[in-house]
Parts: C-alpha cells; structure tokens; sequence
C-alpha cells in the first residue's frame, strides 16, 4: 500500500497538466504500419502514466499531410499529439509546395523509435559491394532502376542522396507501398531497393535480394557482414526512419514535461523494448529539446536534397 500511495504522489504533479480524457495520438497513416504499431505499443505502456490512457487515431493521406495538419489544428491544451516520423517531419515540407501544416510551429515531445535501411539488389545483379555498383551506373546512366513505396519515402530519397553525393543517373520507379516494390526486386524486374530491415531481412536471408551496404552509422547487428556506405567509401549516406511524438503548437510546458514523463516511462519498459526488438525497431527517448533539433536537422536534410535533385511531390 505504501509503494501505491509513493507512486501516486509521483504521478498526481503530472496528471495535473494534462487534461480529464484519453490522450488522442493522432498517427498520420492507415492502420497496419510500423508507425501505428509502435503507437499502440506506447499508447498501451503509457497509459498508467497519463490521466485517462491514450487511444490511437489514425489519420492517413497525403503521405501523412492529412494527420499532421489535423494534429496542428487540436487544442493546445496537452489532450493530442501525433506520430511524427520520416515522411512528414523530414521530407515532406520540402517535397509538398503547401504540405497543409507549419512544421516548424509544432511542439517536441520525445523521440521514440528508429528503424535501420538497407540496400539491396536483385540477386542476379553484377556488383558485389558499392564501389562495383557505381562503376556499373556510371557505364550505364540512367539504366538502372530503383523502386520506392512512394515520392518522398526514406526508400526514395535514399537512392536520392546516393545520386546527388556520387553524381550516378538511376531510373525511379515509384510504387503503391513497400509490398509491391519488394515483389518486383524479388523477381528481378527492378535493380535496387533501399527498405526497412524488418521487411526486407527475409529475403537477404532466403537469398532473394542481395544486400550491398548498410544504410547507417554503424553495421546492423542481423547483418554483420554487409558494410556500410562509409566503410566502403561513399560517406553521408546513414538514413534511419525515425519516429516521435509532436504536441499541437502553444502546448503549456508543464504538458509537454508530463507527455515525455510519460512516454519516456513507456520506452524504458522492458516489455516495450522487446516488442520494439521484434519490429526492428531501435527505442530511444530523450528530452523534448532533443526532439526537436532532430527534427530540424532532419528537415533540413532533405530539404536540400529536394532542392538538388529538383523533387515534388505534386
């Protein structure tokens, strides 16, 4: 009984700057993704630190415009947040003329999460490393393709910035999702693929793609063996897809101390970490502070990635 009592003194601070009702965390894709599932799994973990619990809204469209310019529009009053990720707090307010929402005006919260990429080609494709696979792209510009779950992607913009730091020509293939493009890589009618290692590690493993390198600071741990880009060379190319949360803009702080209570209690939930393990995902936490220079790195980043390479999105 003490222990409860001791916690309940802890909590009541934070409860008291976060509104009477569930917390709506709006995720600004369909059900189903990595996003909305690292959602419910910190919805689920924060709930014994948040007054009412939380539920998840998911809010898909405009590769995740829609969710973000909802997230904007809700009260500032700590009741909402949203599930910023690579898309549409990275590359979005640089790929969409009017994205529908002020990045820039939305309140940090906390990083939660990140998934490593890796590059991989179809299994009959000549190069055995990277320094093989530009020597074949500059011998043939323009002639090797490269899919993409879609304009604005970590698995577009990768092969983006590839181009833009070596100066190689490669042919964009765009596709409804990362499914399809998985599909086509697998039966060798696409060249390259840059993808999230939870659903591309199957098919390394079963020999159907290959992996050339690393798409990250250091070697990931499923996959010792494949290099980096820097160890093989190319330096710039560490992509993660990254997520956390972001509060509607003019949230109180008091709130926004008690949502990175919470949330960091969550991440550092050992059930948490195991789940995120399984999905592939890095966990990570932080300050709210640290949150939002990350993002403004990030869309910095692409934004001059966007501009060099002359994307849109419309």
């Amino acid at each position: 009984m003490r222990v409860v009592l001791l916690w309940l003194a802890m909590m009541l601070p934070a409860f008291a700057q976060l509104p009477d009702r569930p917390l709506r965390i709006i995720v600004p894709f369909p059900p189903g993704g990595t996003s909305d599932i690292m959602a419910r799994v910190l919805a689920e973990a924060a709930a014994p630190y948040l007054p009412r619990g939380a539920m998840v809204d998911n809010r898909g469209g405009a590769g995740g415009n829609l969710g973000m310019a909802e997230a904007e529009r809700a009260a500032p009053d700590g009741g909402t947040i949203v599930q910023c990720a690579f898309g549409p707090c990275g590359a979005n307010p640089a790929l969409y003329a009017n994205p529908g929402f002020d990045l820039a005006a939305m309140t940090p919260v906390i990083l939660t999460g990140a998934v490593r990429n890796v590059m991989t080609v179809r299994r009959d494709f000549p190069a055995r490393d990277v320094a093989e696979f530009l020597a074949a792209a500059r011998a043939r510009p323009g002639t090797i393709t490269f899919g993409s779950s879609g304009v604005g992607a970590s698995n577009h913009l990768g092969p983006e910035l590839l181009r833009a730091i070596t100066g190689i020509e490669m042919t964009h293939v765009p596709y409804r999702g990362s499914g399809p493009a998985i599909a086509d890589i697998v039966a060798s009618r696409i060249d390259v693929f840059f993808d999230n290692l939870p659903s591309i590690l199957p098919h390394i493993r079963a020999g159907n793609v290959r992996a050339l390198a690393a798409v990250s600071a250091a070697r990931i741990g499923e996959l010792p063996d494949v290099r980096t880009f820097a160890e093989q060379g190319v330096a710039g190319m560490a992509i993660d897809s990254w997520f956390g949360f972001l509060a509607p803009p003019r949230t109180p702080p008091e709130a926004v101390v008690a949502l990175n209570t919470a949330f960091g209690r969550a991440l550092a939930n050992p059930v948490v970490r195991a789940r995120f393990t399984e999905l592939g995902v890095m966990p990570l936490g932080g300050t709210p502070a640290a949150m939002g220079e990350h993002v403004r790195a990030e869309a910095a980043r692409w934004a001059d990635v966007v501009r060099r390479q002359g994307i849109r999105a419309e």
